[in-house]
């Protein structure tokens, strides 16, 4: 399977790319970067550090611009710490993100050299995906799937950036008008993880306990293990914010693990998207109506427990 992620590099944009890499059956064509948890020229050295880390120095990294599609300049606000990435300090890349091409060109790209072949996974906001479509109406179609993270639709999202909305599409919402109004009525299918789906599916803090018993255990180095120990660290007080009563809350992994095993996605709804809010207090806030002939899928359940067996699995099996 040939993916491309599309990411701004948070803390679980890194699992999701940790996870992927791990992944036997998927080949990292590219990642491109986003603005969205912070400018792409802090997140840029994220990306290049973790890819050195876990040793994926073959796949092409790139890096765009830090406007949405509104004119506004995309900034950190500081949640996960200034680096966006919990304030965790890697060792130094030894691989860079590519200036021969924009995010946007890599996809258009990458899209030409493989059509119908290339699986891409937007975790952040939807930002390269409009534009690109903007360059070339005919992109989405040359595409295998699109699998989003992204929106709530709930009238009243829950610890997300605004009571209205969840972050990816509050940053950028203009670009989600262009995913409802264009891209959607396209031959590509599209799946949705909207936010209020990801907060009703923690993660079992079981699986963060194996993950210790199984780095303790290792004997050889396992990066990818390593990686996913320090993002599920609850001493960092960063990452302690993913931590809840019932469980441990990574949304974009959701997605990423979804795309490789479709079965965790228990429940799922054909859609489309109704309304965008661009304006005022409720800006990002997105609408759907259930159709039975919907343009979008939208994951309303996930098998925790299965998604949490098919992690570990992975990350030791590397």
């Amino acid at each position: 399977m040939k993916v491309i992620v599309d990411t701004d590099v948070g803390i679980d944009d890194a699992m999701s790319l940790t996870f992927l890499s791990a992944c036997k059956d998927v080949e990292l064509v590219a990642v491109t970067l986003v603005a969205g948890n912070a400018e792409t020229e802090i997140v840029a050295p994220n990306l290049e550090k973790i890819s050195t880390y876990i040793g994926e120095k073959s796949t092409p990294l790139y890096v765009g611009g830090s406007f949405n599609m509104g004119g506004r300049l995309i900034k950190s606000d500081g949640y996960f710490g200034k680096n966006a990435l919990g304030e965790i300090e890697l060792p130094d890349q030894e691989v860079n993100v590519s200036r021969e091409m924009s995010s946007v060109e890599a996809l258009l790209h990458y899209s030409r050299k493989y059509p119908k072949e290339i699986h891409a996974i937007f975790i952040g906001p939807l930002t390269n995906l409009a534009i690109a479509f903007l360059c070339d109406n005919q992109f989405p179609t040359r595409l295998a799937s699109i699998i989003i993270m992204g929106t709530d639709s709930s009238e009243s999202t829950h610890q997300n950036v605004t009571p209205h909305a969840e972050f990816n599409a509050w940053c950028d919402p203009w670009a989600y008008n262009i995913l409802k109004d264009c891209i959607s009525p396209l031959d590509v299918p599209i799946t949705i993880v909207e936010w209020s789906t990801c907060w009703t599916s923690l993660l079992p803090f079981s699986m963060i306990e194996d993950i210790k018993a199984h780095k303790s255990r290792v004997n050889n180095v396992n990066r990818h293990l390593d990686l996913f120990h320090k993002f599920t660290d609850e001493t960092n007080v960063y990452i302690k914010k993913n931590f809840w009563e019932t469980g441990f809350l990574t949304a974009d992994l959701f997605a990423a693990v979804g795309l490789t095993h479709l079965r965790i996605f228990k429940n799922v709804k054909k859609v489309n998207i109704t309304h965008v809010e661009t304006v005022g207090e409720r800006i990002g806030h997105v609408k759907y109506e259930d159709h039975p002939h919907g343009r979008l899928n939208l994951v309303k359940e996930i098998d925790t427990d299965e998604m949490a067996k098919v992690i570990i699995d992975t990350l030791v099996s590397v």
